[in-house]
């Protein structure tokens, strides 16, 4: 008996707050030939109740004996996946309709990728959505990208499992950023990914999620272990560790560093993208203007951070700096001109950013936390 070309994978760990609705977005599906391979890490939780309840013959439940986590629980279902292709799916996030439809229409006519993803929307624990992740399409966008965060997310993603396998499945020694890892590593040995530009899934950020509870320790440690780990494999610069670490909090911690590490992270990223190796160089007139756009979260992050702790003046002088080393951009702009309105006003930015982005999502399905 030939089997399903696709396996939807997800472990479960206590999953059982937002379970029901994950689960039944895999089943309510447009496309339909897919078995959800589904591995219980030993829950203590009704999350297996919550599983059998819905009868569905694509279910197929493997109990761990032991508590493995999520890298190692991931191995083992890729193991068993019986589908061609294994689609990733966490248990408190949510795919729209036409995810595994459009994912497996493009494996068809490329079937020599080992991964495609797509965009996603970030929502918090009620639903409320928070920014959307855009993924990089083209060969260029995915290498910029993979020097300081990954190029795909994790839950959009379809894999073709062979050359997954062939490449050596998740590193087991990253618990948390073992997608990042992953991502890298396939371009690192020179297989080939890339992205839809649909938003096809929404990937939950809470309070109980292991990437939040863990994002200020390991999981920082892991992310700057990729990082220093591409700039040795793909470009011919030397650098070291503690340079990637500042270049890893110019981007996720970026209030930690004084003025002289941010501006010594800022040089140093600056300086990977001319000194890629030969089969991973980018255009000059490319990564200036992707650099321009990726510098200003860092910026505006720090500018903010100062608006929030009363500092008017030092995140005006923060926005200015942007403009004159990077040209005009609308947003540090706007920084500098509402810290003449005061304190008041200017702490109204972060509002300001959640309906803009309420505007741009509202076409995308509501959203239940459960």
């Amino acid at each position: 008996m030939q089997g399903p070309l696709v396996t939807v994978l997800m472990s479960v760990y206590n999953g059982g707050k937002y379970l029901r609705p994950s689960v039944e977005s895999i089943l309510n599906q447009t496309y339909k030939d897919f078995e959800f391979f589904i591995v219980n890490d030993q829950s203590t939780d009704d999350s297996v109740k919550i599983i059998e309840s819905f009868h569905d013959k694509r279910i197929v439940i493997h109990h761990n004996e032991m508590n493995l986590g999520l890298t190692k629980s991931l191995n083992v279902g890729l193991k068993l996946a019986r589908g061609k292709y294994v689609a990733r799916m966490d248990a408190d996030d949510i795919a729209f309709e036409m995810w595994l439809e459009k994912l497996v229409h493009y494996f068809r006519n490329h079937p020599e990728y080992a991964a495609v993803g797509s965009s996603a929307v970030v929502i918090d624990g009620v639903g409320k959505r928070k920014e959307i992740r855009r993924a990089p399409i083209n060969l260029h966008e995915i290498i910029f990208r993979v020097f300081f965060a990954p190029p795909m997310n994790h839950v959009s993603v379809l894999l073709n499992k062979e050359l997954i396998l062939e490449n050596g499945g998740y590193d087991e020694k990253f618990r948390i950023t073992q997608d990042y890892e992953l991502w890298s590593s396939l371009i690192r040995n020179r297989y080939t990914i890339t992205n839809l530009p649909d938003v096809l899934v929404s990937y939950r950020v809470h309070s109980d999620s292991v990437g939040f509870i863990e994002a200020n320790k390991r999981g920082f440690q892991e992310k700057t272990e990729t990082m220093f780990r591409n700039i040795q494999s793909l470009t011919n610069l030397e650098i070291t560790k503690s340079d990637v670490e500042e270049i890893c909090k110019l981007f996720y911690h970026t209030p930690d560093l004084n003025p002289e590490m941010f501006h010594r992270a800022q040089s140093n990223f600056e300086n990977i993208y001319p000194h890629l190796k030969e089969g991973f160089r980018l255009p000059a007139v490319f990564f200036k203007k992707e650099i321009k756009t990726q510098m200003l979260k860092p910026y505006c992050k720090l500018a903010v951070h100062k608006i929030q702790n009363n500092d008017i003046r030092e995140a005006r002088k923060i926005a200015i700096q942007y403009c004159r080393q990077y040209g005009f951009h609308m947003m540090p702009f706007l920084i500098f001109l509402t810290t003449f309105g005061g304190y008041r006003i200017s702490k109204r930015i972060p509002y300001a950013y959640e309906k803009g982005l309420e505007a741009v999502t509202k076409t995308f399905p509501r959203l239940k936390s459960s």
